[in-house]
């Protein structure tokens, strides 16, 4: 294989990792957002700087508490070096939220600051650090939660379509 082709691959890998970073946290999936970190790794999302799996349990208690959210990647810059990388990710997200009874939703946007490890083959996140770049909040317009017809609303949780693949005959 030459080098090139290897560099493409490792990238590619380390670009799955942000997008299985957004499924986890979109869907509340534990599971999988454990396994896009090392378990000595560590975050540092301002209101939250700890251990990964401090992070893990941290952010999917918080995100719980929201209606809705939904995370957009851009932008991925990824720098390799051997066994480590260093990499820069836009990120978009959309949440949903109710403050004092009244659902609101909120847009922000801002930019991962990642280092990557390889082990054994396999790339995860060493060490997120989570910049908000800004965000704005406003009433919600149009909840599709209110809509009569739920089964094409995505879900929190193992409930949305996106695990249950043979429901649309893949």
């Amino acid at each position: 294989m030459t080098d090139r082709l290897q560099e493409l691959i490792d990238k590619q890998d380390i670009l799955e990792l942000s997008y299985r970073y957004s499924r986890a946290c979109d869907r509340l999936d534990r599971d999988l957002l454990s396994s896009v970190y090392w378990p000595d790794g560590t975050d540092d999302h301002g209101i939250f700087k700890g251990s990964a799996p401090e992070y893990v349990d941290w952010v999917i208690g918080f995100l719980e508490g929201w209606v809705a959210t939904h995370h957009d990647n851009t932008n991925i810059l990824i720098d390799l070096d051997g066994d480590k990388a260093t990499g820069e990710v836009h990120w978009t997200g959309y949440y949903q939220l109710e403050l004092d009874g009244v659902s609101h939703d909120n847009l922000a946007v801002g930019r991962y600051i990642d280092r990557y490890e390889r082990r054994d083959g396999e790339w995860r996140i060493l060490h997120r650090t989570c910049v908000s770049d800004w965000s704005r909040m406003q009433p919600t317009i149009n909840d599709l939660r209110k809509n009569p017809d739920q089964s094409l609303v995505g879900k929190r949780g193992r409930e949305d379509l996106v695990y249950s693949r043979e429901t649309i005959g893949i």
